[in-house]
């Protein structure tokens, strides 16, 4: 339980809201409680029944709810003056607002609903609250002059920071669904016991391994074996007799499995392995027991870089990916960033880097193209800095905007091309994002937005991280792709660039799509007649 305390004004009701949407807990103010319980207001029954009186009911009150389901928990100003709440609240995480007088006093101005706003010696009830309130939290944040959110994305950093990895507390990712810690470093399956939050409900842990991904599986399977849970390791078929890798039939299997083993909501699930993987245990993790817990280890650099940042989850369809889907965040992610380098599908994941970098980091983009030759193969601290700021870049966008009203749309650059071109020609899958990201650049400049040279570094990069920048698609093989993938809405959608590190969504004319398909066929060379320049 959370537990906001602090004196009037300070802040309570408005950062708990925001504490709760982002830690994924419902809110609950005390005081409300008493008043829907009592059918009078707090003013009300402190005229009936004295402040010695309302003080008994608020004490009974409060450890009902501490009691109950865990939450957000706001109490008023004065229910800390109540030894036996504060012996509760010994047991919970207390954050106590500190605010100035001065400041409580201008922010709750004339209001009536607080039965000692207007009562002579408030100085000296202040006063003799602020040593209460300081010795009964573990928690405290200072209000005075500062902007609720602050406040609150602060508090969040502090109660998500459970354990530090090489002297980094992690990369906080704060949306509304629940907010959580990502660690990145070399080696670390043997840390990731210790760096999952306090879990009191579980008493079974299943390690969900993806094919090709069984070692790293019973390695993290060994990691949380101290905890007080019966530990499983599930794998995920690798056979041709498998159903497909991102498919209901693998979802039902797997929750088939879980009930035989007696898994319940309270429970913890462990995704390890690359983007189909990660994909079906977070969508396996939010319909079992209608949600349940789960923390990730992508082990691909595709994973690391985005399908594991943001608790978006999906399966396929036969007539096109990802077509069901749905958000939920895990509690952890840790990314062992040495597993991904030497698989395959190592160039996906720098497509997905430099799309951040175009997207959103001139730095980045500095940052890849110097450092090309180490990034590609591998070398660990050139490698360990452009996934740790690619996942910030994502982290930041996904804190703002979980369900795609706004910049998270923007990550979709590049990938409305891609999609399109793997459905039309699977053969293409390995360099797909690079081949939309450059076909994209195309549409930009087409459409007048994109200049030439902002091209030119859309190919340098890319060509830089070894990945491919020309490839010849007509607009037919692509149009039944495009009219079903799943960011259509009234027509294609394309995320484009009004210049590096500025997108912005697109619909543009079939003409203008077409043209950028013969921009991408050209290649290196000039642009197709009738570009602008």
């Amino acid at each position: 339980m959370i537990v906001l305390i602090g004196f009037m004004g300070a802040g309570k009701t408005t950062i708990g809201r925001i504490l709760a949407e982002r830690l994924g807990l419902p809110f609950v103010d005390s005081d409300l409680v008493i008043e829907h319980q009592q059918r009078r207001s707090i003013a009300t029954l402190f005229d009936e029944l004295g402040e010695p009186g309302f003080r008994q009911l608020e004490e009974r009150t409060i450890a009902d709810l501490l009691d109950g389901q865990a939450c957000v928990l706001s109490l008023g100003g004065g229910a800390c003056g109540s030894a036996a709440t504060r012996e509760i609240l010994r047991r919970h995480t207390v954050i106590y607002l500190h605010v100035e007088l001065a400041e409580a006093l201008a922010r709750v101005g004339g209001d009536t609903y607080r039965p000692l706003l207007g009562k002579p010696g408030l100085d000296d009830l202040y006063t003799r609250r602020l040593d209460v309130y300081a010795t009964t939290a573990s928690v405290t944040s200072f209000t005075t002059g500062r902007r609720v959110e602050d406040v609150a994305f602060e508090i969040l950093a502090r109660l998500t920071a459970t354990a530090e990895l090489d002297g980094s507390p992690g990369i906080l990712v704060a949306p509304p669904g629940g907010s959580y810690r990502v660690h990145v470093g070399h080696n670390v399956l043997a840390e990731l016991g210790r760096l999952l939050p306090e879990l009191p409900d579980v008493r079974h842990i299943a390690v969900i391994s993806g094919p090709g991904d069984e070692g790293p599986g019973a390695r993290v399977a060994e990691a949380v074996a101290g905890r007080r849970a019966a530990v499983h390791h599930l794998r995920l078929p690798a056979d041709a007799g498998a159903a497909p890798a991102r498919s209901l039939e693998q979802v039902g299997a797997l929750a088939g499995r879980l009930a035989e083993l007696g898994v319940h909501r309270g429970d913890l699930l462990i995704g390890v392995g690359g983007e189909p993987t990660i994909d079906v245990v977070g969508f396996l993790s939010a319909t079992y027991h209608r949600g349940m817990q789960f923390a990730l280890v992508p082990t691909t650099l595709e994973a690391m870089a985005d399908s594991a940042i943001g608790g978006k989850n999906a399966v396929d369809l036969p007539q096109g990916p990802s077509l069901l889907g749905l958000v939920h965040q895990p509690v952890l992610v840790v990314c062992d960033a040495g597993l991904a380098t030497g698989r395959p599908d190592y160039p996906a994941g720098l497509a997905e880097i430099a799309k951040h970098a175009l997207l959103a980091d001139p730095e980045l983009l500095h940052f890849l193209t110097d450092r090309a030759d180490g990034i590609t193969t591998g070398e660990p601290a050139a490698l360990l800095h452009a996934v740790r700021r690619s996942i910030e870049i994502k982290a930041d966008i996904v804190t703002s905007d979980e369900r795609e009203q706004g910049a998270r749309a923007h990550l979709n650059y590049g990938h409305t091309f891609s999609r399109a071109f793997i459905a039309a020609r699977p053969d293409h899958a390995d360099g797909a994002l690079s081949l939309g990201m450059m076909a994209a650049a195309h549409l930009s400049h087409r459409l007048g937005w994109l200049d030439a040279a902002a091209v030119d570094a859309h190919r340098a990069l890319l060509t830089a991280l070894g990945l491919p920048t020309s490839a010849r698609f007509s607009l037919d093989e692509l149009e039944w792709w495009l009219d079903r993938d799943k960011k259509y809405r009234d027509g294609w959608r394309f995320i484009v660039l009004r210049g590096l590190g500025d997108p912005a969504e697109a619909r543009p004319p079939r003409e203008a799509v077409e043209s950028a398909l013969a921009d991408l066929a050209a290649g290196a060379g000039a642009p197709a007649p009738g570009a602008p320049r």
